[in-house]
């Protein structure tokens, strides 16, 4: 069979990395093992050397479809808001986008290849400076500076999504009432949440 055959009667290779982030991140605690991939997959080893030359490849293909998809989006959507859009309001948008769109589903397993495959970890870093980045600009125009700016920031930054990670479950509702209650306390002045009555 010819190449192009082969690519017309075969996944794309974003279609690829979508199949092969969600069956990594199952099995986010294993070992990486290009033939337990493929089992998880409806796909064959050729079409994984059809796609990529090598590991390496797959495996900074992979983060850069995790970085798309999981960062950049959120990104982009908080670009599309209007300009007088608040401060506060960026950020509720910010949060419901990470919850609606499950953008935190992949952390644990991208976290679990660098440990494995440290030549990720540059790649890795630059994504989670690029979202550090976006809600440390967020608080700064909320007013907030110095060490509450950063403390804010690195709050938000390690914590936004980790519900899920934790297998907490709450309905629709609980979650919207969840949501509020940390936008509230991430806008709110230290001072006011000390003498909160």
């Amino acid at each position: 069979m010819e190449r192009n055959e082969k690519r017309q009667s075969g996944l794309s290779r974003e279609k690829w990395l979508a199949l092969a982030i969600e069956a990594l991140s199952i099995k986010s605690k294993s070992k990486f093992s290009l033939d337990s991939l493929i089992k998880a997959m409806p796909v064959t080893k050729g079409s994984f050397y059809w796609h990529f030359k090598d590991r390496a490849e797959f495996l900074f293909a992979l983060v850069d479809f995790w970085s798309r998809h999981d960062t950049k989006i959120a990104i982009k959507a908080l670009g599309a808001l209007p300009e007088a859009v608040s401060a506060s309001q960026k950020l509720w948008e910010l949060m419901c986008v990470i919850y609606e769109l499950n953008l935190t589903a992949h952390e644990t397993m991208i976290r679990t290849l660098v440990q494995e495959f440290p030549d990720l970890e540059q790649a890795v870093a630059a994504v989670f400076q690029s979202r550090y980045d976006t809600v440390r600009q967020i608080f700064s125009e909320l007013g907030f500076e110095g060490d509450d700016l950063e403390m804010r920031t690195l709050l938000f930054a390690s914590s936004a999504g980790q519900d899920q990670l934790m297998f907490l479950e709450f309905s629709d509702k609980d979650y919207e009432r969840q949501l509020k209650l940390r936008h509230e306390f991430f806008v709110r002045p230290l001072i006011q949440m000390l003498y909160r009555k």
